[in-house]
C-alpha cells in the first residue's frame, strides 16, 4: 500500500480577509479530509479581526498550511495570487464560507485519475446559512458552455476541481490577456474552449449564503460585470473564439452599409444582455434597487443596439439596389417579412399566431394592416413598427401565445447556437465537444445539421464501428422513417448484355475532390455498354458535363421528386458520392431511386439507410474477418486494388520542386488536411517525432485555420508537447494552385488519424512529397494506407505509433533518400496505377454488372435485405 506521500498532491485554495467567524469551520473541512496529501494555500488580505491570528494558529499544527498575508486590490487579485502559489497536481477550492465533504478530495483525485483526458471536474453541492445549517441545495447539471453565455446554467465553483496542467495549459502561468475581475468566469470559458469539463452529479461541498460576502458589494459587482462583458466582446470579436464570422468579414472587406450582419454581431449583444440581466436580477434578490436598475438600463442600452441591427437588416431587405430585379409590391413583400421576423425576435409576436382574447386579436390585425399597407413602404420601418406594438402592449407578456412563441424563439435560437458552437469546436477536431453541442441542437429536428455530426463523427478518435453504427440509425430513425405500405416501385428487370445505366450523384460535383478522383473514371465508362447519368444541385461547368450522356440539375428537388426523376431515367445502378454533406441524397434513397444502390466516397462507414445495397471498399480499407460487416446495414463490396484513383495528368500541376531541407538545413514536415482532422493525439503524435528530428519545423495549411484563434489553438498544442512556436508555422487557406506550390516547401508529409487524407495524401505524392500514414482500425483511418500501397509506397505504412515515429525519422534522416524520391514519386504513382481513371472505370463496370447480375438471381428476395456479394469475382478481376 502506497504512503500518503506517494499521491498525487492536491491544492486547496482560500483568499479571505476579516473572515474570522467563518474561517475556522472552513479549515477543519479541509484539514479532516479522508486524503491527507493535501495543501491549503491561503491568501489573507492582511485581516484585522483575528483572522490572521487563527490562520497561523492552524500552520503551527500542521505544515500542510500555507499562508501569505499582504493587502491586495480585493478578491480578483487575491484569487490570482493563490492560484500562482499552488504547487499540487490538482486544486480544489474552499473559501471561507464554503465547506467540503469529508471525502471530496479522495474522490476528486479517482475521477481525475480514471479520466486522463479530463482538464475540471464540476459537482454538486449544498447552500446553508452562516451556522453552517444547510438550507437547499445547488444542483449545477452538465457543463454547458452556449447555456453559460446565454442561459441561466453556472458551474458550482466549490464543488469543482481542476487539472492544474490543464490550468496551467490555459496560461494560467502567464500574465497576459487574463481579465482578472471575472476570474472565475475566464477560467471557465477558457477550460470550455482548450480543455474537456466534466460533471458529476453529487454534492461535494456546502456554500454559506449570507450578506457579508464580497460577490454582494456594488464595487465588485460592477468589476465583475465590466470585465464579464469586456470578455465577452473578446471571445467574439475576429481573433475570438466564436470570431469566424467577423473574420470573414475582414478577409472579404464586407461593407455592412450593403450587407447584413453576421449573426456573430447579434450574438455578442445577446450574451451581454443575458449576463446584464442575470446581475439586475441578483442585485434585486440583495435588496440592492439602485444597482439594479442600473444593471437594467445597461442592458436597455445593449438592447437599443440589438434593435439597431435588425433595423438594418430590414431596411437592407428592401434595399433596391441588392435586388434590382424585384418590383416595388416584391419588395414590399420583402420587408413585411422581415418586419414580422424581427418582431418575433424582440417581442415574440408573430402574425401566425391568434391570441385567445378579443381585444388583442384587434390590436394584432390593426398591427398586420399597418406593416402591410404603411410601415412596408418606409425608408426606416422597424422602429415605428415596435413602437406601434408597444402602444397596442403586443409582446410575449400580452398573452400565452405570444409567451409560447418567444420561448419557442428562445429554444430555436438557443439549439442553433449550439450549432455554432458545435462547428467551432469541430474545426478544432475537438470531437467530443462538438458531439455534446450537437446532442443539444437536436430540438431544431434537422436533418441536414443531425447528417453533418454524423459525418463528422468519423474523424473522432474515440469512435468504434459500433458507436458510428448507433449514431447513424437514431438519425435514421429521427429522420428517414420509411411507410412500409407504400407501393414499391418497379423497376426494369436486368437482362445480361443490355446496356447499363448508371447515375452518380454528388452535392458537389464540381468540386476538386471529384474533379480529380471520378471525373476522368465517369467519361471513361464504355458508352457502348453504359449510359451514364450526373446528377447535381446545380448547373456543372463544361468539363463535368462532358463525363456524361445526360447531366440534371437537381437543384429544388424533394426526395420524393429526385427519387421519381431518377427512376424516370431507368437508372439500374444509384451512386451517392456526397456522403452525409449537405444536400446529400439518402433520403431518397430510402425510398429506393433504383434497383441497385451504393454509398461511396466521402463517408467511410455504414450509412444505416435501408435500400442502400452496397459500400464500396476493398481489403486494405475493410479486411475479410474484421468486424466491419456487423455493424453495416450495406453489404461491403470490395473492389480489387485501392477504392480510389487520383489523376491528376491534366497538365495543371506546378513541376516538383527541388528538396527543400537541402537549402533550408533543416527539415519540414506538412500536413494540408482540414484542421477537423488534426486532433491532439495527432499533434503529440507529430511532436515525437519533431522531438527526435532536431530543429525540424511544420508546416500546416488550410481555410479552417483562417479564424486567428484556431491557430493559436493548434500552436498551443503543439507547446503543450514542448514544440515551440518558432517551430510551428501554420498558415489560412490557399488556392489549390497555391496549396500545390506549398508542397516544394515540404521535405515529408503527416498523414492525420482516425481519419486520413485522401487529396492532400494523392497532392503530397504528385508533387514528390513521401507521406507517412498510421493505418488505423476502421474504414476512416485505413484508406491512407490503401492509397500508399496503390503509388507503390507499403513502407510508408505505420502499424503502430511508434513504427509511425520509426520510418518518418529514418526518412528525415536520410536526405539522399528523400531527394530520390521526390524524383521518382511521380513516375511510381503512375507506373502502379493511382492515375489510372481508365482501368478504374474498367472495375466499376464490372462490379455494376456484378451487382445487378446477383439481384437477378434474387428477384424474390424481400425488400430490404441484402444480397451478400463481397467482391468481384478473381476470373473478372
Amino acid at each position: 500500500m502506497s504512503s500518503a506521500s506517494e499521491k498525487p498532491l492536491v491544492s486547496v485554495i482560500c483568499f479571505c480577509k476579516d473572515r474570522v467567524s467563518f474561517m475556522r469551520r472552513s479549515m477543519e473541512s479541509v484539514l479532516n479530509q479522508t486524503y491527507e496529501n493535501l495543501e491549503f494555500v491561503v491568501q489573507d488580505g492582511a485581516s484585522t479581526d483575528g483572522t490572521l491570528e487563527l490562520l497561523q494558529e492552524y500552520a503551527r499544527r500542521d505544515p500542510r498550511v500555507k499562508i501569505a498575508s499582504e493587502k491586495d486590490s480585493g478578491p480578483a487579485e487575491a484569487y490570482w495570487k493563490v492560484l500562482q502559489r499552488c504547487t499540487g497536481d490538482y486544486i480544489a477550492t474552499c473559501l471561507s464560507d464554503e465547506e467540503l465533504v469529508p471525502d471530496a478530495l479522495e474522490r476528486a483525485v479517482d475521477w481525475f485519475a480514471a479520466n486522463p483526458a479530463v482538464g475540471a471536474f464540476t459537482c454538486d453541492g449544498h447552500t446553508t446559512d452562516e451556522n453552517g445549517v444547510i438550507t437547499g441545495d445547488f444542483n449545477a447539471g452538465d457543463f454547458d458552455f452556449v447555456s453559460y453565455l446565454f442561459g441561466k446554467y453556472c458551474p458550482f465553483w466549490p464543488g469543482s476541481f481542476f487539472r492544474r496542467q490543464a490550468l496551467l495549459d490555459i496560461g494560467l502561468d502567464r500574465d497576459e490577456g487574463w481579465n482578472k475581475g471575472c476570474l472565475e468566469f475566464e477560467i471557465w470559458c477558457r477550460l470550455a474552449r482548450e480543455h474537456r469539463v466534466q460533471y458529476i452529479p453529487t454534492p461535494i461541498s456546502k456554500y454559506a449564503v449570507h450578506p457579508g460576502q464580497l460577490s454582494n458589494t456594488p464595487v465588485n459587482f460592477y468589476e465583475h460585470i465590466d470585465n464579464r462583458l469586456k470578455l465577452i466582446r473578446d471571445m467574439f470579436s475576429a481573433d475570438g473564439f466564436f470570431g469566424m464570422g467577423k473574420a470573414r468579414e475582414i478577409s472579404n472587406n464586407i461593407d455592412h452599409a450593403f450587407a447584413h450582419y453576421d449573426d456573430v454581431w447579434f450574438r455578442e449583444l445577446e450574451a451581454q444582455i443575458n449576463h446584464l440581466s442575470q446581475f439586475q436580477l441578483h442585485a434585486g434578490a440583495h435588496k440592492l434597487f439602485e444597482h439594479e436598475k442600473e444593471f437594467a438600463r445597461r442592458a436597455a442600452d445593449l438592447q437599443d443596439k440589438l434593435v439597431d441591427l435588425h433595423a438594418h437588416s430590414v431596411k437592407l431587405s428592401g434595399y433596391a439596389g441588392l435586388n434590382p430585379g424585384l418590383d416595388v409590391k416584391a419588395r414590399r413583400r420583402q420587408v413585411t417579412r422581415a418586419l414580422w421576423k424581427a418582431l418575433e425576435a424582440l417581442r415574440g409576436v408573430s402574425p401566425d399566431v391568434e391570441p385567445n382574447m378579443p381585444a388583442l386579436r384587434w390590436k394584432l390585425r390593426l398591427q398586420k394592416f399597418l406593416i402591410e399597407h404603411l410601415f412596408s413602404r418606409l425608408k426606416d420601418p422597424l422602429r415605428p413598427t415596435l413602437r406601434l406594438a408597444q402602444r397596442l402592449t403586443l409582446g410575449e407578456h400580452a398573452a400565452p401565445q405570444f409567451a409560447a412563441v418567444a420561448a419557442r424563439h428562445r429554444q430555436l435560437r438557443l439549439a442553433r447556437m449550439y450549432d455554432t458552437t458545435a462547428r467551432v469546436y469541430e474545426s478544432r477536431a475537438q470531437f467530443a465537444e462538438a458531439m455534446a453541442m450537437w446532442a443539444r441542437a437536436e430540438p431544431l429536428h434537422n436533418s441536414a445539421l443531425e447528417a453533418h455530426a454524423c459525418q463528422q463523427a468519423l474523424k473522432d478518435p474515440g469512435a468504434t464501428y459500433e458507436s458510428l453504427a448507433q449514431l447513424q440509425q437514431r438519425w435514421v430513425d429521427r429522420h428517414l422513417r420509411v411507410d412500409p405500405a407504400e407501393p414499391k416501385p418497379a423497376f426494369d428487370p436486368y437482362v445480361a448484355g443490355r446496356k447499363v445505366r448508371v447515375g452518380y450523384y454528388c452535392s458537389f460535383m464540381d468540386s476538386d475532390t471529384i474533379r480529380y478522383i471520378m471525373q476522368r473514371v465517369m467519361r471513361a465508362h464504355d458508352r457502348s455498354k453504359f449510359y451514364v447519368i450526373g446528377y447535381a444541385p446545380s448547373e456543372l461547368p463544361d468539363d463535368m458535363r462532358a463525363a456524361f450522356d445526360l447531366a440534371v440539375n437537381t437543384a429544388g428537388l424533394s426526395d420524393d421528386a429526385f427519387a421519381q426523376r431518377v427512376r424516370a431515367d431507368r437508372v439500374d445502378v444509384f451512386i451517392e458520392m456526397s456522403g452525409f454533406s449537405f444536400a446529400h441524397r439518402f433520403g431518397a434513397m430510402a425510398k429506393r431511386c433504383a434497383p441497385v444502390q451504393i454509398s461511396y466516397l466521402n463517408h467511410f462507414a455504414t450509412s444505416r439507410v435501408p435500400n442502400v445495397d452496397y459500400v464500396l471498399s476493398d481489403e486494405t480499407c475493410t479486411p475479410y474477418g474484421a468486424d466491419a460487416q456487423e455493424t453495416f446495414t450495406e453489404t461491403i463490396y470490395r473492389l480489387p486494388g485501392c477504392l480510389l484513383r487520383y489523376d491528376y495528368t491534366d497538365g495543371n500541376s506546378p513541376p516538383v520542386s527541388d528538396l527543400p531541407a537541402i537549402t533550408n538545413g533543416f527539415v519540414t514536415f506538412g500536413c494540408f488536411g482540414s484542421a477537423n482532422k488534426i486532433n491532439s493525439e495527432n499533434i503529440a503524435l507529430w511532436a515525437r517525432v519533431m522531438h527526435r528530428v532536431p530543429g525540424s519545423k511544420i508546416l500546416l495549411q488550410h481555410s479552417q485555420f483562417d479564424p486567428p484563434d484556431n491557430r493559436r489553438f493548434i500552436t498551443n498544442l503543439f507547446r503543450r508537447q514542448g514544440i515551440s512556436s518558432e517551430r510551428v508555422v501554420i498558415r489560412p487557406g490557399a488556392t489549390r494552385e497555391g496549396i500545390l506550390n506549398a508542397y516544394g516547401e515540404v521535405d515529408i508529409s503527416f498523414d492525420t488519424w482516425p481519419y486520413c487524407g485522401g487529396n492532400t495524401l494523392a497532392e503530397s505524392l504528385w508533387q514528390g512529397v513521401p507521406a507517412v500514414s498510421l493505418k488505423g482500425a476502421m474504414m476512416c483511418g485505413r484508406y491512407g494506407a490503401s492509397l500508399l500501397e496503390a503509388a507503390g509506397l507499403p513502407q510508408l505504412i505505420a502499424h503502430s505509433r511508434d513504427e509511425y515515429i520509426e520510418i518518418s525519422t529514418n526518412l528525415a534522416s536520410d536526405l539522399g533518400r528523400l531527394q530520390g524520391l521526390r524524383r521518382s514519386l511521380r513516375q511510381l504513382y503512375a507506373t502502379h496505377g493511382l492515375n489510372d481513371s481508365a482501368g478504374f472505370a474498367r472495375i466499376l463496370e464490372r462490379a455494376y454488372v456484378h451487382m445487378l447480375e446477383a439481384l437477378a438471381a434474387h428477384v424474390s428476395r424481400p425488400e430490404g435485405s441484402k444480397i451478400r456479394t463481397t467482391e468481384v469475382p478473381v476470373a473478372q478481376r
